[in-house]
């Protein structure tokens, strides 16, 4: 699961160079400040957004742990991941699809405009705060990554996969913030494209996990092989 979670937040975080970009570059770059401290508040700035998601982690981690407890964790997650595979098969887009839902749209804006705030006296507050309200805003990828905290069954498993996942588009959205030319709008085009495909994936991941017996955690498929499960 590290490495789907990893994985997942590397090739998606290209999806929030667009979606989320402009804002870290507000946050991380104030007039005035030397280019050491830029960087320093650029990585406060993106821990805090990985804090938020460990948070949504351990939330989604303790429900998963319900689902496990009912055995409803397998069907759950092979649900999820034919939802995920239909959604590439036909073309939905998830951030448009789910934020058209009018709770998401309150809630939305409501974040939107208390970041709006947070903006305008930035000074009264550390990059890390203005990381964390910014990972509260809503995101087809950060839904593909609580699926995957669900799936795990376990809190700790959930706050892990999304601590992971943070960390994964910790790469991206930091060289963004202390290097905005190495991200032309042409690049940021061809990369996006990426993200259908990172669906697709993660939709097969969920169905086989849901299917497969005694699944290996770390996806160590070799040494599956080598201590193969015995029937008595």
């Amino acid at each position: 699961m590290i490495y789907v979670a990893f994985t997942l937040g590397l090739f998606g975080s290209l999806h929030c160079i667009g979606m989320c970009g402009p804002l870290a570059i507000a946050f991380s770059n104030q007039d005035g400040n030397t280019q050491s401290s830029n960087i320093k508040s650029a990585l406060f700035y993106n821990l805090g957004r990985t804090a938020t998601y460990t948070l949504f982690g351990l939330v989604f981690g303790i429900l998963g742990r319900f689902l496990f407890v009912a055995e409803l964790q397998k069907i759950v997650s092979i649900i999820l991941g034919i939802l995920l595979i239909v959604s590439f098969l036909f073309n939905i887009d998830l951030d448009r699809t789910i934020n058209q839902n009018d709770a998401i749209k309150k809630y939305y804006f409501s974040i939107r405009k208390f970041i709006a705030e947070m903006m305008n006296k930035s000074q009264n507050y550390h990059p890390f705060q203005l990381g964390m309200a910014n990972g509260l805003l809503p995101c087809g990828l950060v839904y593909l990554a609580l699926a995957g905290a669900l799936a795990t069954g376990d809190i700790i498993g959930g706050a892990g996969f999304m601590t992971i996942f943070g960390l994964g588009t910790l790469p991206m959205l930091f060289a963004l913030t202390i290097g905005m030319s190495l991200f032309s709008p042409n690049f940021r085009s061809r990369f996006r494209k990426i993200l259908p495909y990172v669906t697709l994936f993660f939709g097969v991941f969920l169905v086989y996990r849901g299917v497969v017996v005694d699944m290996p955690m770390e996806l160590d498929f070799w040494e599956a092989l080598r201590n193969p499960v015995m029937c008595h």
